[in-house]
Protein backbone atom coordinates (compact mmCIF):
# COMPACT_ATOMS: atom_id res chain seq x y z
CA UNK A 1 0.00 0.00 0.00
CA UNK A 2 0.87 3.45 -0.25
CA UNK A 3 1.75 6.20 2.42
CA UNK A 4 -2.06 7.19 3.17
CA UNK A 5 -1.53 10.62 3.20
CA UNK A 6 1.07 10.87 -0.01
CA UNK A 7 -2.03 11.12 -2.89
CA UNK A 8 -4.10 13.33 -0.61
CA UNK A 9 -1.63 15.92 -0.16
CA UNK A 10 -1.04 15.89 -3.66
CA UNK A 11 -4.42 16.57 -4.31
CA UNK A 12 -4.78 19.41 -2.35
CA UNK A 13 -1.09 20.73 -3.75
CA UNK A 14 -2.39 21.03 -6.84
CA UNK A 15 -4.20 24.10 -8.39
CA UNK A 16 -7.46 23.08 -10.03
CA UNK A 17 -8.99 25.38 -11.60
CA UNK A 18 -6.63 28.53 -11.82
CA UNK A 19 -7.83 28.92 -15.31
CA UNK A 20 -11.43 30.38 -13.92
CA UNK A 21 -9.62 31.54 -11.14
CA UNK A 22 -7.15 34.04 -12.69
CA UNK A 23 -10.21 35.37 -15.20
CA UNK A 24 -12.83 35.80 -12.30
CA UNK A 25 -9.47 37.67 -10.03
CA UNK A 26 -9.26 40.18 -13.18
CA UNK A 27 -13.12 40.55 -13.89
CA UNK A 28 -12.99 42.01 -10.30
CA UNK A 29 -9.83 44.17 -10.79
CA UNK A 30 -11.95 45.77 -13.16
CA UNK A 31 -14.89 46.37 -10.91
CA UNK A 32 -14.55 50.21 -9.67
CA UNK A 33 -18.03 50.70 -9.27
CA UNK A 34 -18.03 53.37 -12.23
CA UNK A 35 -19.83 51.05 -14.90
CA UNK A 36 -22.18 47.76 -14.51
CA UNK A 37 -20.36 45.08 -12.60
CA UNK A 38 -19.85 41.70 -14.95
CA UNK A 39 -21.72 39.50 -12.39
CA UNK A 40 -20.00 35.41 -13.07
CA UNK A 41 -21.61 31.97 -13.11
CA UNK A 42 -19.37 29.31 -12.50
CA UNK A 43 -21.00 25.98 -13.40
CA UNK A 44 -19.66 22.73 -12.65
CA UNK A 45 -21.05 19.09 -11.58
CA UNK A 46 -21.18 17.85 -7.96
CA UNK A 47 -17.94 17.28 -6.70
CA UNK A 48 -15.73 19.36 -9.19
CA UNK A 49 -14.49 22.17 -6.35
CA UNK A 50 -16.84 24.91 -7.37
CA UNK A 51 -17.10 25.65 -3.40
CA UNK A 52 -13.23 25.48 -2.48
CA UNK A 53 -13.01 27.94 -5.96
CA UNK A 54 -15.41 30.18 -4.85
CA UNK A 55 -13.97 30.28 -1.38
CA UNK A 56 -10.65 30.79 -2.80
CA UNK A 57 -12.03 33.74 -4.80
CA UNK A 58 -13.83 35.16 -1.57
CA UNK A 59 -9.99 34.99 0.69
CA UNK A 60 -8.45 37.08 -2.72
CA UNK A 61 -10.85 39.76 -2.35
CA UNK A 62 -10.01 41.75 0.64
CA UNK A 63 -9.63 45.02 -0.29
CA UNK A 64 -13.12 45.00 -1.49
CA UNK A 65 -16.62 44.60 0.32
CA UNK A 66 -17.51 40.90 0.14
CA UNK A 67 -20.39 38.62 1.50
CA UNK A 68 -20.60 35.06 1.74
CA UNK A 69 -24.27 33.81 1.05
CA UNK A 70 -25.45 30.05 1.39
CA UNK A 71 -27.35 29.18 -1.35
CA UNK A 72 -30.13 26.65 0.83
CA UNK A 73 -30.84 29.49 3.22
CA UNK A 74 -32.29 31.91 0.04
CA UNK A 75 -35.72 31.54 -0.38
CA UNK A 76 -36.11 34.99 -1.96
CA UNK A 77 -34.47 38.21 -3.80
CA UNK A 78 -34.31 39.99 -0.36
CA UNK A 79 -32.44 37.26 1.16
CA UNK A 80 -29.78 38.35 -1.32
CA UNK A 81 -30.26 41.97 -1.34
CA UNK A 82 -30.61 42.30 2.42
CA UNK A 83 -27.54 39.93 3.83
CA UNK A 84 -25.37 43.51 2.62
CA UNK A 85 -26.06 47.33 1.89
CA UNK A 86 -25.61 47.23 -2.15
CA UNK A 87 -22.89 49.46 -3.06
CA UNK A 88 -19.81 50.11 -5.10
CA UNK A 89 -17.14 47.44 -5.56
CA UNK A 90 -19.11 45.34 -3.38
CA UNK A 91 -18.79 41.10 -4.51
CA UNK A 92 -21.53 39.13 -3.22
CA UNK A 93 -20.38 35.29 -3.18
CA UNK A 94 -23.55 32.56 -3.81
CA UNK A 95 -22.65 28.90 -2.78
CA UNK A 96 -24.99 26.90 -4.87
CA UNK A 97 -27.15 29.01 -6.52
CA UNK A 98 -29.54 26.55 -7.73
CA UNK A 99 -31.78 26.70 -4.91
CA UNK A 100 -32.65 30.03 -5.54
CA UNK A 101 -33.18 29.20 -9.15
CA UNK A 102 -35.33 26.38 -8.06
CA UNK A 103 -36.96 27.97 -5.48
CA UNK A 104 -38.26 31.45 -7.16
CA UNK A 105 -40.13 32.15 -9.89
CA UNK A 106 -39.15 34.34 -13.18
CA UNK A 107 -40.93 37.44 -11.59
CA UNK A 108 -38.46 37.14 -8.30
CA UNK A 109 -36.04 36.58 -10.51
CA UNK A 110 -36.42 39.72 -12.60
CA UNK A 111 -36.29 41.37 -9.30
CA UNK A 112 -32.62 40.35 -8.94
CA UNK A 113 -31.54 41.15 -12.02
CA UNK A 114 -32.96 44.34 -11.76
CA UNK A 115 -30.50 44.86 -8.76
CA UNK A 116 -27.46 43.56 -10.53
CA UNK A 117 -27.73 45.69 -13.68
CA UNK A 118 -27.40 49.16 -12.37
CA UNK A 119 -24.29 51.22 -12.27
CA UNK A 120 -22.74 50.94 -8.34
CA UNK A 121 -24.76 47.54 -8.38
CA UNK A 122 -22.59 44.72 -6.42
CA UNK A 123 -20.60 41.93 -8.30
CA UNK A 124 -22.24 38.44 -7.83
CA UNK A 125 -20.03 35.04 -8.59
CA UNK A 126 -21.94 32.25 -7.98
CA UNK A 127 -21.67 28.31 -8.42
CA UNK A 128 -24.08 26.36 -10.00
CA UNK A 129 -24.03 22.43 -10.43
CA UNK A 130 -25.98 22.65 -14.09
CA UNK A 131 -27.43 24.55 -16.48
CA UNK A 132 -31.10 25.69 -16.12
CA UNK A 133 -33.78 27.37 -17.46
CA UNK A 134 -33.49 30.35 -15.51
CA UNK A 135 -30.14 31.14 -17.42
CA UNK A 136 -30.98 28.87 -20.71
CA UNK A 137 -34.05 30.03 -21.60
CA UNK A 138 -34.96 32.72 -24.23
CA UNK A 139 -37.51 34.69 -22.19
CA UNK A 140 -35.88 33.78 -18.63
CA UNK A 141 -34.29 37.08 -16.40
CA UNK A 142 -30.69 35.82 -16.77
CA UNK A 143 -30.33 34.35 -20.51
CA UNK A 144 -28.21 37.78 -20.88
CA UNK A 145 -25.80 39.45 -18.80
CA UNK A 146 -24.25 36.65 -16.77
CA UNK A 147 -20.53 35.55 -17.78
CA UNK A 148 -20.99 31.70 -17.62
CA UNK A 149 -18.00 29.70 -16.57
CA UNK A 150 -17.75 25.96 -16.74
CA UNK A 151 -15.62 24.14 -14.77
CA UNK A 152 -13.31 21.34 -17.22
CA UNK A 153 -14.04 17.66 -16.16
CA UNK A 154 -11.00 15.55 -15.17
CA UNK A 155 -9.06 13.28 -17.07
CA UNK A 156 -6.87 10.45 -16.80
CA UNK A 157 -3.67 12.48 -17.33
CA UNK A 158 -4.90 14.22 -13.67
CA UNK A 159 -4.31 11.02 -12.15
CA UNK A 160 -1.09 10.56 -13.50
CA UNK A 161 0.27 13.90 -11.85
CA UNK A 162 -1.12 12.61 -8.53
CA UNK A 163 -0.29 8.39 -8.22
CA UNK A 164 2.76 6.33 -9.46
CA UNK A 165 2.69 5.71 -12.76
CA UNK A 166 2.51 1.81 -12.09
CA UNK A 167 -0.66 2.25 -10.35
CA UNK A 168 -2.59 4.54 -13.02
CA UNK A 169 -4.27 2.01 -14.92
CA UNK A 170 -5.71 0.46 -11.92
CA UNK A 171 -7.22 4.00 -10.46
CA UNK A 172 -8.21 4.12 -14.21
CA UNK A 173 -10.66 1.04 -14.04
CA UNK A 174 -12.38 3.13 -10.90
CA UNK A 175 -12.33 7.15 -12.52
CA UNK A 176 -14.20 5.66 -15.68
CA UNK A 177 -17.02 4.60 -13.27
CA UNK A 178 -17.01 7.69 -12.04
CA UNK A 179 -17.83 11.47 -12.91
CA UNK A 180 -15.00 13.33 -13.75
CA UNK A 181 -14.36 15.39 -10.87
CA UNK A 182 -11.95 16.09 -7.79
CA UNK A 183 -14.28 14.40 -5.38
CA UNK A 184 -13.99 11.19 -7.57
CA UNK A 185 -10.34 11.47 -7.82
CA UNK A 186 -9.97 11.93 -4.18
CA UNK A 187 -12.49 8.77 -3.73
CA UNK A 188 -10.01 6.58 -6.26
CA UNK A 189 -7.17 7.61 -4.41
CA UNK A 190 -8.29 6.55 -1.00
CA UNK A 191 -8.70 3.81 -2.62
CA UNK A 192 -5.74 3.28 -4.30
CA UNK A 193 -4.08 3.93 -0.86
CA UNK A 194 -6.00 1.75 1.37
CA UNK A 195 -6.86 -1.78 -0.61
CA UNK A 196 -4.28 -4.68 -0.70
CA UNK A 197 -5.52 -5.91 -4.39
CA UNK A 198 -7.16 -4.98 -7.12
CA UNK A 199 -9.76 -7.06 -6.86
CA UNK A 200 -11.06 -5.46 -3.69
CA UNK A 201 -10.65 -2.13 -5.43
CA UNK A 202 -14.45 -2.38 -6.97
CA UNK A 203 -16.01 -3.91 -3.39
CA UNK A 204 -14.61 -0.22 -1.91
CA UNK A 205 -16.25 2.02 -4.38
CA UNK A 206 -19.19 0.38 -4.13
CA UNK A 207 -19.39 0.25 -0.03
CA UNK A 208 -18.19 4.02 -0.40
CA UNK A 209 -21.69 4.84 -2.71
CA UNK A 210 -23.65 2.16 -1.23
CA UNK A 211 -25.71 4.64 0.90
CA UNK A 212 -26.30 6.99 -1.98
CA UNK A 213 -27.77 4.61 -3.90
CA UNK A 214 -29.76 2.94 -1.84
CA UNK A 215 -31.52 5.93 -0.70
CA UNK A 216 -31.96 6.83 -4.50
CA UNK A 217 -33.37 3.24 -4.91
CA UNK A 218 -35.83 3.22 -1.64
CA UNK A 219 -37.48 6.51 -2.93
CA UNK A 220 -38.47 5.05 -5.87
CA UNK A 221 -41.42 3.20 -6.56
CA UNK A 222 -41.97 -0.48 -6.87
CA UNK A 223 -42.25 -0.42 -10.44
CA UNK A 224 -39.64 1.96 -11.32
CA UNK A 225 -37.35 -0.11 -8.82
CA UNK A 226 -38.55 -3.59 -11.04
CA UNK A 227 -37.18 -1.60 -13.97
CA UNK A 228 -33.99 -1.21 -13.06
CA UNK A 229 -33.91 -4.72 -11.25
CA UNK A 230 -34.20 -5.42 -15.03
CA UNK A 231 -31.97 -2.97 -16.57
CA UNK A 232 -29.00 -3.83 -13.80
CA UNK A 233 -28.47 -7.07 -15.65
CA UNK A 234 -27.46 -5.97 -18.85
CA UNK A 235 -24.86 -3.53 -19.81
CA UNK A 236 -25.96 -3.23 -23.19
CA UNK A 237 -29.05 -2.30 -22.55
CA UNK A 238 -32.79 -3.66 -22.68
CA UNK A 239 -35.82 -2.99 -25.53
CA UNK A 240 -39.24 -2.41 -24.05
CA UNK A 241 -40.73 -5.98 -24.91
CA UNK A 242 -37.11 -7.50 -22.92
CA UNK A 243 -38.48 -5.64 -20.32
CA UNK A 244 -41.69 -6.26 -20.20
CA UNK A 245 -40.73 -9.97 -20.28
CA UNK A 246 -38.57 -10.05 -17.48
CA UNK A 247 -40.73 -8.08 -14.81
CA UNK A 248 -44.66 -9.00 -16.59
CA UNK A 249 -45.67 -5.15 -16.51
CA UNK A 250 -48.28 -4.11 -18.76
CA UNK A 251 -46.68 -1.75 -21.78
CA UNK A 252 -48.78 1.41 -20.94
CA UNK A 253 -47.47 1.29 -17.44
CA UNK A 254 -43.91 0.45 -18.70
CA UNK A 255 -43.56 3.48 -20.80
CA UNK A 256 -45.01 5.87 -17.90
CA UNK A 257 -42.27 4.76 -15.54
CA UNK A 258 -39.44 4.67 -18.20
CA UNK A 259 -40.67 8.51 -19.10
CA UNK A 260 -39.95 8.99 -15.44
CA UNK A 261 -36.45 7.35 -14.83
CA UNK A 262 -35.35 9.48 -17.99
CA UNK A 263 -37.05 12.68 -16.43
CA UNK A 264 -34.95 11.95 -13.60
CA UNK A 265 -31.58 11.16 -15.21
CA UNK A 266 -31.69 8.01 -14.28
CA UNK A 267 -32.04 6.04 -17.18
CA UNK A 268 -30.44 7.03 -20.63
CA UNK A 269 -32.25 6.26 -23.71
CA UNK A 270 -30.26 5.23 -27.31
CA UNK A 271 -33.12 5.95 -30.25
CA UNK A 272 -30.87 5.43 -32.96
CA UNK A 273 -32.28 2.36 -34.19
CA UNK A 274 -36.14 2.72 -35.08
CA UNK A 275 -38.43 0.58 -33.63
CA UNK A 276 -35.36 -0.79 -31.63
CA UNK A 277 -35.08 1.75 -28.62
CA UNK A 278 -32.76 0.56 -25.90
CA UNK A 279 -32.67 1.36 -22.11
CA UNK A 280 -29.73 1.57 -19.80
CA UNK A 281 -28.95 2.67 -16.66
CA UNK A 282 -26.56 6.45 -16.69
CA UNK A 283 -24.64 5.49 -14.07
CA UNK A 284 -22.26 2.31 -14.90
CA UNK A 285 -21.65 1.95 -10.87
CA UNK A 286 -25.01 2.23 -10.08
CA UNK A 287 -25.97 -0.86 -12.21
CA UNK A 288 -23.37 -2.74 -10.74
CA UNK A 289 -24.62 -1.66 -7.21
CA UNK A 290 -27.88 -2.88 -8.43
CA UNK A 291 -26.86 -6.05 -9.78
CA UNK A 292 -24.21 -6.76 -6.78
Amino acid sequence: MMDSANAKNKVFSLRFNDDIYNSVVSEMKKNKGSAIPQSILIIGQEGSGKTTLLRRLYESCEEKNRTWIDGRKIFSTEDISDSRDFNNESVIFIDDIDYYFNRCPYDEQYKLRHLLYNEGAPMMIATLSKVVASISEYEAPFFEGLRNLYIKPLSKDDLCKILDEKLVERASRLFNLLPPTIGSLMAVCSIIELSDTQENDLKMLLSIFSGKYNKIYEQLPVYSQKILNALSKDEIGLKIPDIRSEEGLKTSILTAYLKALKRNGIIKVDASIKKNTLYTIKDPLFRMWLNR
